[in-house]
């Protein structure tokens, strides 16, 4: 796949930019939340999203952290990769992990773990 030069956005580019768009908001996540937890401005997210900027490699990894995914789910849609279909249920997992993952206290963390006990029982 030609480029014009080395820092012009591919066809790549642009669907990685648009699966982190995609798993964001299935987080329910803002460009603004993802933007504080990745350490960049809004804007910057946005480039990325809309393939006007490349993703370094380090953000690729930060950006799979702070969305609890694996790296090649970036790369869905990309050359021979299939798009999965969508699993609510792990989607609403890796959302539960995103916030367990933001929680800054033991004590939140214990309050969580009983909010969720709670409601498992009520199934």
């Amino acid at each position: 796949m030609p480029r014009k030069n080395s820092r012009s956005a591919t066809e790549v580019d642009k669907q990685v930019g648009r699966n982190v768009r995609r798993y964001r908001k299935d987080m329910h996540m803002t460009l603004n939340e993802l933007a504080d937890q990745l350490g960049v401005s809004q804007q910057q997210v946005q480039k990325y999203e809309t393939g006007d900027s490349r993703i370094s490699a380090s953000m690729v990894l930060a950006i799979t952290e702070v969305l609890n995914i694996g790296i090649e789910d970036l790369f869905i849609g990309t050359s021979n990769q299939k798009t999965p279909k969508k699993n609510p249920l792990e989607t609403a997992r890796r959302e539960c992990q995103m916030w367990i993952d933001r929680a800054s206290s033991k004590e939140t963390l214990r309050q969580m773990a009983r909010v969720l006990k709670a409601m498992s029982q009520q199934e």
